[in-house]
């Protein structure tokens, strides 16, 4: 995961408690905008009932106005019928189904109302007044007004119950229950909180941290610090790249430390050659000619003995002076097969002495390489040399040449060489190829050290694999020449 997409995730984390908060503020809001429209509607039912209430009140004054003497108080009468029975009907509409025995009870108040007006109206009309009077005020004051009070007590007990009352219950419902989703909030926040602060630590801090305490010791001069990226993201990418960065700079440490061995050798090279060459050629002349003048078979022994210790002395010398100071690079097209059968030209005589069974395998179409050709037959000499004085009782050298690379065509050619000998150490593998170090005691430590830069300047390869008891593999890859292509076959196993 990228760095974004950490600092993404960790602001979407810290965000989210945040976003809970708000969406339970809007239902809360919601549900409390619920319970505040149905107590605006039950109170507004509440009215209407107010309005069937005064509608009959209404009614029993136009009674009394008539018994006053107001004749034109008996023509409203069904008027205020007609509104009675629109404000009961409304009303009526909107009770629940328990509460419909209100209506009803109302509704028989409303035709006894009725019936004693149409009772007063005649017995008015008939004459008798003081009958009207009096039947008005048993029925209407002393009767139905008592129980309509009654039938309206129970209604508007019920109204505060199923208005108010529920409405307080379903506020205090929703305050109970945005309690608990606040402190959920509250414990999922310090939850993400915690997880967010150990992703930022994990994920950020502790690799910059570590990315510093690298770079300290780097700075300090130990380049040889491992650096191990931990991370997948731009910080990863830093590491990794200040990996490389130090590797680099090891590298040219090395090259630098090898710039001046360079130096010191071609300087002590140059004394070398200066100060015993002349002296070893006169020493070797003065034994050769003394082999000729001797007649004891011990003593040219002995002579045969100084002149091969004077022409080692030289190898070892010329080697120093190779090394040191090499000719100038003049690459050439070459064909691989021929420098491999140059190289093994000098060692028939060595490989029937040492009884080493010789294995060669050329692929069938091989590109031709751009290199020196007396550097690149030196550097296999050194290379088959070294392989023949692993096997000193004999054994199997193996050789195999082959075009290697990706795509249609190979884009370079491997020359592989192992032998059958004791191996090579894995704790001294990687330094087999510094300057001045060999195992044997006669050895100069050049050997490998001189192909390995021929190998380096023709922009090739030097690797080598070894297992103890199993023996030594060392495998050149070169580039091919400009323009040539090859196809990639598989690798062939040796014979």
């Amino acid at each position: 995961m990228s760095l974004q997409r950490k600092l993404l995730l960790g602001f979407a984390l810290m965000v989210l408690p945040t976003l809970l908060v708000g969406v339970q503020a809007i239902r809360t809001n919601a549900l409390e905008g619920g319970t505040l429209e149905g107590l605006r509607q039950r109170l507004a039912h509440s009215r209407t009932y107010a309005d069937v209430e005064d509608a009959m009140f209404n009614q029993t004054q136009v009674v009394w106005r008539y018994l006053s003497g107001d004749p034109a108080a008996k023509k409203e009468f069904p008027l205020t019928e007609q509104v009675v029975d629109y404000w009961l009907d409304r009303w009526a509409a909107g009770l629940p189904p328990d509460a419909l025995k209100f209506a009803d009870g109302v509704r028989a108040i409303e035709g006894d109302i009725r019936a004693v007006a149409a009772r007063v109206f005649k017995l008015y009309d008939s004459g008798q007044r003081e009958a009207a009077y009096l039947t008005a005020r048993h029925e209407l004051v002393e009767r139905l007004q008592p129980a309509l009070a009654v039938v309206n007590r129970e209604i508007y007990r019920q109204a505060r119950e199923l208005s108010v009352q529920r409405a307080v219950a379903e506020v205090q419902t929703i305050v109970e229950a945005q309690r608990r989703v606040l402190w959920s909030i509250i414990v999922l926040a310090l939850v993400v909180g915690l997880v967010a602060s150990w992703l930022i630590s994990r994920s950020l801090a502790r690799p910059i941290s570590e990315l510093r305490q690298a770079m300290a010791v780097v700075g300090a001069g130990d380049l040889d610090h491992a650096i191990e990226p931990r991370s997948r993201d731009e910080i990863g990418d830093l590491a990794r790249a200040f990996a490389q960065m130090t590797e680099r700079l090891r590298q040219s440490r090395a090259q630098l430390v090898q710039s001046e061995k360079l130096a010191s050798i071609g300087q002590m090279a140059a004394a070398v050659a200066h100060g015993l060459r002349n002296p070893l050629a006169s020493l070797r002349a003065a034994a050769q000619l003394a082999q000729h003048r001797v007649e004891a078979p011990a003593a040219r022994e002995q002579l045969g003995a100084i002149v091969e210790q004077v022409d080692r002395l030289d190898l070892r010398i010329a080697h120093l002076l190779t090394f040191s100071r090499p000719a100038p690079f003049r690459p050439l097209r070459e064909s691989v097969r021929a420098l491999v059968e140059g190289a093994l030209s000098a060692f028939s005589e060595l490989l029937r002495q040492r009884r080493v069974e010789l294995a060669m395998n050329h692929a069938a179409a091989l590109p031709e390489i751009r290199v020196d050709p007396m550097r690149l037959e030196q550097a296999l000499t050194e290379i088959v040399s070294n392989a023949l004085d692993a096997m000193p009782d004999g054994g199997r050298l193996e050789i195999a040449t082959r075009p290697e690379g990706a795509g249609v065509g190979a884009n370079g050619v491997v020359i592989e060489i192992s032998d059958s000998g004791g191996g090579i150490p894995p704790e001294i593998l990687p330094t087999v190829c510094e300057p001045f170090f060999t195992t044997r005691p006669e050895g100069t430590g050049l050997g490998l050290a001189i192909a390995k830069r021929y190998v380096e300047e023709a922009g090739g390869r030097l690797e080598i694999a070894s297992a103890v008891g199993r023996g030594t593999a060392v495998r050149v890859w070169l580039p091919v020449a400009s323009g040539d292509r090859a196809p990639a076959p598989a690798a062939p196993s040796l014979a």
